[in-house]
């Protein structure tokens, strides 16, 4: 190598250290991003191709890499999903959904779930098998089946973190309420939960959500019936999948949802599951 391709390829090297660094350091400011990547003095298909040299991946790639970092830290803080989103540099949340979920193997809410500092969670044993509960400082997030989180999230089990109950933490509390409440309703001794809830989904699912509060305690309905009750007597699909994605198992009793000719239908826990918590009910409700 003569002295002249030594030189250049020291200005490569410089070239795809200092691109790198202005994504580093301004990924969350498009307009400032922008503007140090006017300032490296080379056109962008220029950086791109030295860029793409250096670290066999397109800055495009590297700068989702680096904002999807950024939303964990974030989320691993306690943060909403919509902060982690604006504060990674993010304007088109289905963009963000679609990258984090891609990168890591489950959606933003459910990471946050996972690893968030400021979430209780605790495996309670009952009837229909081990339950997971996870709660905020304010509400109930989900109550699942405890291999849930592993299977949802691709992880191997031992990379998923312990579950815990913050002390001294409201949490905490809500976590051990609701483990009281189940214990009752497992019972026999409890109908109705006086707990908090906020499941994360769409407008739509909430709105299923909603309507399935309203199934009283020992009864059912089918899946026709609770489209009707949505107001949208077409939409018995969508209805069905909203059913299924229910993450708050009991307390929103989408167990109480069954086939047009009464047959047990999908449920998270199983479908013996299922028939145990409708029989306890019809038993509890004589």
């Amino acid at each position: 190598m003569d002295d002249n391709e030594m030189w250049q390829a020291v200005q490569t090297c410089d070239l795809a250290e200092a691109s790198k660094a202005v994504f580093d350091n301004y990924f969350s400011d498009r307009q400032e991003l922008n503007q140090q990547l006017k300032e490296l003095g080379v056109t962008r298909k220029q950086m791109s191709l030295v860029f793409k040299r250096y670290y066999d991946m397109k800055p495009a790639e590297y700068l989702i890499q680096v904002r999807i970092a950024a939303a964990k830290q974030a989320l691993q803080a306690g943060a909403s999903v919509f902060d982690a989103a604006a504060d990674s540099g993010y304007t088109n949340f289905s963009s963000f959904y679609a990258h984090f979920r891609k990168l890591s193997g489950m959606p933003p809410a459910k990471y946050r779930q996972l690893f968030a500092q400021n979430i209780s969670r605790a495996v309670m044993d009952t009837p229909i098998g081990p339950l997971r509960i996870v709660a905020s400082q304010d509400t109930i997030l989900c109550v699942e089946p405890a291999n849930y989180l592993e299977k949802k999230a691709g992880q191997a089990t031992e990379q998923v973190p312990a579950d815990r109950i913050i002390p001294d933490d409201p949490s905490g509390d809500l976590v051990k309420a609701c483990m009281g409440e189940l214990k009752e309703y497992f019972a026999g001794q409890r109908q109705k939960f006086d707990l908090p809830l906020s499941p994360e989904g769409t407008s739509f699912q909430q709105n299923v959500w909603r309507k399935l509060q309203q199934i009283p305690y020992g009864e059912t309905r089918s899946y026709q019936e609770l489209a009707e009750m949505t107001g949208d007597k077409n939409a018995t699909r969508a209805i069905g999948l909203a059913n299924n994605s229910n993450p708050i198992l009991i307390l929103i009793p989408c167990h109480r949802v069954v086939g047009a000719d009464g047959s047990l239908t999908g449920y998270a826990a199983g479908l013996e599951a299922k028939r145990l918590l409708l029989d306890l009910e019809k038993s509890s409700n004589k």
